[in-house]
């Protein structure tokens, strides 16, 4: 029997950060699965006035210790003798590039970066071709339908994927676009940048810009509305989409083209093209507020589309502020 202490990192987020502890354990028991040696128990723990997630294996391999390095809420791993001694273990981070890429970026409204993380990392345990193009050395490919300023599309580019958004705001578009081409220019990474605009078709009016990093990944981003979504990215096909939903407070969701409260009009109508999009076995992560969209229409929803929900032995359910409370569901196509 192995006992490993994982100490969360620290959030700039004080809301977050009160519930990263049980962020991390359902993270824990989530990928679980993948572990090569059975997790028996997973419990909250205080040493030295220091709170800790506790986890008791039956081993641990190096695979294991990968895969415990890269959770989101992982700052420092340590193996706990039987004498209660914490020996550290060396952290094994699957970056391609420095981690200033998804910290750097502050503005009002910006998902969690950490969150942002769990969300990839469920995500991406829950799709078979994913993980088979990494085992084959080859690059995932991530679809963000919601991209915003490009929190999702910059995790998928630390986990060396290959990232399209989707965005309908051209504002969001301008600042990820300046954002990204600075901080490739500020680490002298040699790269591509090339725009087009689309004059004729179903997706006249739509624009877009794509990044070629070197011999790395490359980013694509067009603007749209994410309804229109295979339209928008003919002929391309992922392996897994992630997406924060609008929260229906600061930003609305737009069906139509008309600004709702709540997102399920806009999901209802985008989730036939996702489903489309993916390979099957492929997974869809979704994060969203419970105060606009309960749960349960969110199931109905992805199940309606043809995605069955994957089920977890923990709650992601967490407060963001007092008019936010965050859910998160991955579903198979």
């Amino acid at each position: 029997m192995v006992r490993v202490a994982l100490l969360t990192k620290e959030s700039s987020n004080r809301v977050y950060a009160d519930q990263a502890q049980r962020l991390l354990q359902a993270e824990l028991a989530a990928i679980a699965p993948a572990l090569s040696s059975p997790l028996t128990s997973c419990s909250m723990e205080t040493f030295g006035n220091v709170d800790w997630v506790v986890a008791e294996l039956d081993g641990l391999s190096d695979e294991d210790r990968f895969l415990l390095s890269n959770l989101s809420g992982v700052r420092a791993l340590f193996d706990v003798e039987e004498d209660g001694r914490f020996l550290p273990l060396a952290l094994e981070r699957f970056e391609r590039f420095s981690n200033d890429l998804v910290t750097i970026q502050r503005y009002q409204g910006k998902t969690n970066e950490l969150f942002t993380h769990l969300m990839l990392n469920l995500t991406l345990a829950a799709s078979a071709p994913a993980r088979h193009r990494i085992h084959r050395g080859e690059r995932a490919r991530l679809l963000d339908p919601v991209a915003g300023r490009g929190t999702t599309l910059n995790r998928g580019l630390l986990y060396d994927m290959d990232v399209t958004g989707i965005e309908v705001n051209d504002v969001d578009v301008d600042h990820y676009r300046t954002f990204l081409t600075t901080w490739l220019k500020d680490k002298r990474m040699k790269h591509q940048n090339a725009r087009e605009r689309v004059r004729k078709g179903p997706a006249a009016g739509s624009s877009s810009f794509t990044v070629s990093i070197g011999d790395g990944p490359t980013v694509h981003i067009v603007r749209g509305s994410s309804e229109m979504a295979r339209t928008l990215l003919p002929g391309r096909r992922f392996d897994l989409i992630v997406g924060d939903l609008p929260y229906g407070v600061q930003h609305k969701a737009k069906a139509g083209g008309a600004a709702v409260r709540s997102p399920r009009e806009f999901l209802e109508a985008a989730l036939t093209d996702w489903h489309r999009l993916l390979e099957p076995g492929g997974a869809l992560g979704l994060a969203w507020n419970l105060h606009t969209l309960p749960r349960e229409q969110v199931d109905d929803a992805v199940r309606s589309a043809g995605f069955a929900p994957v089920r977890y032995p923990e709650s992601f359910e967490h407060v963001v502020d007092r008019s936010i409370t965050r859910d998160v569901l991955v579903a198979v196509r």
